[in-house]
């Protein structure tokens, strides 16, 4: 909030990893009255595979898929496309007034604190990181973003129709500029409890019970 008042125009963009399996499946499912809902699913487990992905008000910027967990390497890979994909060739490494700052906001994962990753953002001037409060998810749209591509993931049948990663590309590719929007729109109305430092529930907990002393630890 703070930068939205200064005077540069800075572009905010939401970062986070997510992993997937092709063990992983719908958990409920319809079918006729009286049978049972039944699905075709791997026989092996495979390897874990994570996303990292970024979007903004313009939808999502990049996504790359890697076997494996994230780390302090494959997330510079990660900014270098994401930092290609934002700025054209003719202005990288230039800080003029007038350009516009990109701020990077993501959680505070250890490697995300990492030296190398301090030093790539110390020689990019027009990408800044800022880092969400601890145990605050739902400050972070991205989040939406992932449940969402799940979910898209799920309906491509991975195992059936196509490779993994091409499903985890294709279900990227299916969410929009609008719905990554209402997912921005949806966590920054939290911003001014958050700066009044209320305490927050979950949207299930303030939904089936609205009265704080009727809620269980």
């Amino acid at each position: 909030m703070e930068l939205e008042v200064e005077g540069a125009h800075h572009v905010f963009i939401y970062v986070d990893e997510a992993g997937f399996n092709l063990s992983k499946v719908r958990r409920r499912g319809r079918n006729l009255i009286g049978y049972r809902a039944t699905i075709t699913v791997p026989g092996q487990r495979g390897a874990n595979i994570t996303m990292c992905a970024a979007i903004s008000n313009d939808g999502v910027l990049c996504h790359i898929p890697t076997i494996g967990p994230y780390n302090t390497e494959r997330l510079i890979t990660f900014l270098n496309a994401l930092h290609e994909r934002l700025i054209p060739p003719e202005e990288r490494g230039l800080l003029r007034p007038g350009m516009p700052l990109f701020i990077i906001i993501w959680d505070n994962v250890a490697f995300h604190h990492s030296r190398l990753v301090s030093e790539w953002f110390g020689v990019h001037p027009r990408m800044m990181m800022l880092f969400l409060p601890a145990y605050s998810p739902f400050l972070n749209p991205i989040e939406e973003f992932f449940s969402a591509w799940r979910w898209k993931v799920y309906d491509h049948h991975s195992y059936e129709q196509m490779p993994l990663l091409n499903a985890m590309t294709a279900a990227a590719q299916e969410i929009g500029a609008e719905e990554c929007q209402g997912w921005i729109s949806h966590a920054r109305r939290f911003f001014p409890r958050c700066t009044a430092r209320e305490d927050i529930e979950c949207d299930v907990d303030e939904a089936m019970w609205p009265h704080h002393q009727d809620r269980r630890d």
